[in-house]
């Protein structure tokens, strides 16, 4: 009888981890397809970048013509706009460099289901401040 309580026991506990080490792979395949769906647009987010280079030296060359304050307040909204890009662009470039999944697995259960939601938390915030500033910077060059 003791011999099939601590089988029991035994089997309850390699569930448990099964489950946890489950969750933490399926939080880590969630981070990633966020991830994935965001990295493919870097070459877009470089574009727009380019974009608004080129109208900030346009603007330039025409205040130097006709200096008004259309012209200035074109150039301050595409100025903000490119350097809400380089903050969307370093934010990947940062939750890359400093993500390492090796070390968030080799964390016990609980603790690497946190990191990994933690990592989600932190591309989230990549993903959305990558998408609405290039919107932004879309809507503004179409102007």
């Amino acid at each position: 009888m003791k011999n099939i309580i601590i089988a029991f026991g035994i089997v309850l506990f390699a569930s448990a981890c099964s489950e946890e080490k489950g969750s933490v792979e399926q939080t880590e395949k969630e981070v990633f397809v966020i991830h994935d769906e965001v990295m493919p647009k870097m070459g877009q987010l470089m574009e727009l970048k380019t974009g608004l280079s080129k109208e900030i030296s346009a603007i330039d060359s025409l205040v130097k013509i006709n200096p008004n304050d259309s012209l200035q307040k074109r150039k301050e909204e595409a100025l903000a706009l490119s350097v809400a890009l380089n903050e969307a662009d370093q934010g990947m470039m940062n939750w890359m460099h400093d993500y390492n999944g090796d070390s968030l697995k080799a964390l016990s259960g609980e603790e690497a289901i946190k990191a990994m939601n933690a990592e989600k938390t932190k591309i989230s915030a990549v993903r959305d401040k990558m998408l609405e500033s290039m919107a932004k910077a879309e809507q503004f060059l179409k102007k």
